[in-house]
């Protein structure tokens, strides 16, 4: 195996296809000078979308669109010229660096973000002067803004009450700010006043592109023994190297940029399961994955056709993920810091089903887990242009079928379901993995259970981003500690963090009657205490005559000590002689109890991304301490 890195300790994770197939991520080899060269054979016109003069251009973008469609659209864009810029304040912005608050400042950056896509369309669709005046209005208020970043995002590098102009930085979102001014340059150039194009094309060079080629010490860049890329990589690179793809001139300073920009994404393609699964799970796959799926198209256009950045076999693998990481046919798992009900870019959708032949893809962007708006999309003039480039909408399709069950090694991830095409059917997901996964939460050997279109033992997913949901108190919150998740706690023992709390599979047996899992979990908790030996978790979902979920968590300590395992759920519990039920808003789940235990319910309410949840958490420990103990449980559909 090729080293990944010269640097002592600079290792890639366990789960990486780095650490199994290197090759895999491999983009194809070029240096400036070749790319340069190939620069200066390709045309102007290579950019997917057209100057708004050629009208002929943007007549046939328009006739692909539904008429109601054309006409909301442009409805919208109009109702936007007819409101004020929304400001963006210091104290708007000192709300973070005070409390630790987000929202008071990203609210009113994505409202301005989501007008600009929104009176962009409407003018290319159909053009008005009154739009033409919002959105010169839009696009020099975007420049004046003293910072593209999120506070939040700047208080990394600079941990400053205010943001100062003569310190920009490259984050998600002054790249995604800079590549989405860019492309809007790019469409309205031959009718913006000539100053405004010129100050446009001096700020995302002065705040993004020149940092990104002058400055190597962004973390997110490479790969470091203290830091491995993530989705961070895929988003600033394409905002950055996005935006030269359209504003740098040089074709010697644009190949430089773009072999810069082929060692970074590569080093983020290893970040991938060897089977094509993220531990940053659905949403950060159409974040990050996709930033890079936008970029790899990009520089494919900008080079002619000649640099090909999908032929790595792991985008592939990686493009598969929506359908190979569904629990029923039209759900995800909550892993990690994940949202309930996701949804994937139709644009990317259609643009990967394309690409790789896989017709499911295409049949997703056609539900409703696909997702064709921009409003508060992470960069919604980019997502605009790819819909609108895309029709704005898929045919309706049915969802394509799951497997019975899928495994991803890597990250040691099983879903299973009794009946492929219910979207009601019993099924479950389990992980293993380790506890310094891309936005890791302390969740190894996780359990989900879902019955009745409903997760009833659940993953919480992703609490509210805050200040300190990213510092050293990150594992303070209920959905990052082990306690709230469905894991064993062994002694009264929580998982502790990093990557040497990880787990080892012992056994996998995928069959047409059962799917079978067994982790040793024993790595996941601290070693100081010396109270646990062993602890191995075994979860079955059976098929046939009598649908069910077998969990066993089997415990070994040094001495006499309590064992526990644990169901969390935000549905009504009660608890009962020989079992506990689980009542959900559409379905109901009882859990026996083994002999010798009790169960007790903690409850409280808990703040997830978008709302605040009542959770329980069931605790079920034997009456005594023992050296050893063993707790099975099976889980039925009521």
């Amino acid at each position: 195996m090729e080293p990944y890195s010269i640097v002592p300790g600079n290792h890639p994770p366990p789960d990486a296809v780095a650490a199994h197939e290197p090759a895999a991520a491999r983009l194809p080899r070029a240096n400036p000078h070749e790319v340069a060269h190939i620069l200066r054979g390709v045309g102007e016109d290579w950019a997917r979308l057209r100057p708004v003069t050629d009208t002929e251009a943007w007549k046939a973008v328009a006739a692909r669109l539904a008429p109601d469609t054309l006409d909301r659209l442009v409805a919208t864009g109009r109702a936007a010229a007819r409101r004020p810029v929304t400001p963006l304040t210091a104290s708007q912005w000192r709300t973070y660096t005070r409390t630790g608050d987000r929202t008071a400042y990203e609210k009113p950056w994505y409202e301005r973000r989501t007008a600009l896509a929104d009176l962009l369309v409407a003018y290319t669709l159909a053009p008005d002067g009154d739009v033409l005046d919002a959105l010169v209005d839009m696009l020099w208020a975007t420049c004046e803004e003293t910072s593209w970043s999120f506070p939040a995002c700047y208080a990394v590098e600079h941990p400053l009450e205010l943001p100062d102009p003569e310190k920009p930085i490259v984050c998600l979102f002054s790249a995604l700010t800079g590549v989405g001014l860019a492309e809007s340059l790019h469409i309205l150039r031959p009718v913006l006043p000539a100053e405004l194009v010129a100050r446009i094309e001096r700020e995302v060079t002065s705040r993004v592109i020149d940092p990104y080629l002058e400055d190597d010490h962004w973390g997110w860049l490479y790969n470091r023994p203290d830091m491995n890329v993530n989705n961070w990589t895929a988003v600033c690179g394409f905002g950055a190297v996005g935006a030269a793809c359209y504003l740098v001139r040089d074709e010697k300073r644009l190949a430089t940029i773009l072999c810069k920009a082929a060692r970074s994404m590569e080093e983020y393609l290893q970040t991938f399961d060897p089977d094509g699964a993220t531990s940053e799970g659905p949403s950060y796959w159409s974040f990050g994955f996709g930033s890079f799926c936008q970029l790899a198209d990009l520089v494919e256009r900008r080079t002619g056709g000649t640099w090909d950045w999908f032929g790595a076999p792991i985008v592939e693998r990686v493009a598969r993920f929506p359908l190979d990481s569904r629990i029923t046919v039209d759900s995800w798992p909550t892993f990690s810091d994940c949202d309930a009900g996701a949804r994937f870019p139709g644009p990317l959708l259609v643009l990967l089903s394309e690409r790789f032949a896989v017709p499911g893809l295409m049949d997703l962007a056609g539900t409703p887990s696909a997702s064709w708006t921009w409003k508060n999309a992470n960069g919604p003039v980019t997502q605009a242009l790819r819909s609108l480039a895309a029709g704005t909408t898929a045919p309706p399709r049915p969802m394509p079928l799951p497997e019975p069950s899928t495994w991803f090694r890597g990250v040691a991830s099983l879903t299973a379901r009794v009946n492929a095409a219910d979207p009601e059917t019993l099924a479950v997901a389990v992980k293993g993995g380790h506890n310094r996964e891309l936005h890791n939460q302390n969740d190894i050997g996780s359990l989900i259970v879902r019955v009745g279109g409903e997760d009833l033992v659940v993953d919480p997913g992703r609490g509210l981003y805050t200040r300190d949901y990213f510092n050293e108190h990150r594992y303070e919150f209920f959905v990052n500690r082990s306690f709230g998740h469905s894991v064993p706690r062994p002694a009264g023992l929580e998982q502790a963090e990093g990557l040497d709390h990880r787990a080892a599979v012992l056994a996998l047996d995928r069959s047409k009657h059962c799917d079978q899992v067994a982790y040793d979990l024993t790595g996941a908790y601290p070693s100081d205490g010396g109270e646990l030996r062993l602890l191995k978790r075994t979860v079955a979902l059976h098929r046939g005559d009598l649908p069910r979920v077998e969990l066993t968590d089997a415990f070994a300590f040094a001495a006499p000590a309590t064992a526990e395992s644990a169901f969390v759920t935000f549905g009504e519990v009660t608890v009962e002689a020989a079992r506990v039920v689980i009542r959900g808003e559409r379905a109901a789940l009882a859990i026996s109890l083994p002999a010798g235990t009790t169960a007790d319910v903690h409850t409280e309410d808990v703040q997830l991304a978008f709302a605040v949840r009542r959770t329980s958490r069931i605790a079920v420990r034997p009456v005594k301490p023992a050296e050893s103990t063993v707790l099975s449980f099976v889980l039925t559909p009521l």
